[in-house]
């Protein structure tokens, strides 16, 4: 018995040798079979996750700057705006300003026509009442020649004279 348990022990110690050997043969087979392409599978799943993200970055900083551009242009497009505006207010203001002192030019060129119109007008109704004046000057003068008055009658004739002359300057004045 003492034989067979120093070669059951023996045996048993060899086959646990054996059974750690065909383990580690089985763990570096295993290894390179299996944990190898699921490195490489990692490893490729890596990269492409960081040149997803890199190329994220690289979009993201595209849209940053398009961004940036865009504000410009849109502050720019508002000072020009601006500007338009500002340009089309003071040409309204000329133009207005321009219109007012042409219709003031034509008021005052308006009130000087009517003014000389006035005058010309004045003047004729002036030399058509002189030649009123003469025309009953000579009448009254005529009559008198005529016939002979008394003092009383001449009196008269010449308040009549008279009154005629102020009715008519009354009239066109």
């Amino acid at each position: 018995m003492g034989l067979e348990w120093q070669t059951i022990i023996q045996s048993l110690n060899l086959t646990i040798v054996a059974n750690w050997i065909n383990f580690g043969i089985l763990v570096a087979v295993l290894s390179w079979l299996l944990f190898r392409p699921a490195k490489e599978f990692i490893q490729e799943k890596r990269e492409t996750i960081k040149s997803r993200i890199d190329n994220a970055q690289e979009k993201e900083e595209t849209a940053r700057e398009l961004k940036k551009e865009r504000e410009q242009e849109l502050q720019e497009a508002r000072e020009r705006r601006s500007e338009i505006i500002e340009r089309a207010e003071r040409r309204a203001e000329e133009i207005v300003e321009e219109g007012r002192e042409e219709a003031e030019k034509e008021a005052a060129r308006i009130v000087e026509e009517a003014k000389k119109e006035a005058e010309q007008e004045k003047q004729e109704a002036f030399d058509e009442l002189e030649e009123e004046y003469v025309d009953m000057a000579l009448a009254g003068a005529e009559k008198v020649l005529e016939r002979e008055i008394s003092r009383e009658d001449h009196e008269k004739f010449l308040n009549s004279l008279f009154d005629q002359l102020k009715e008519k300057e009354l009239r066109t004045g």
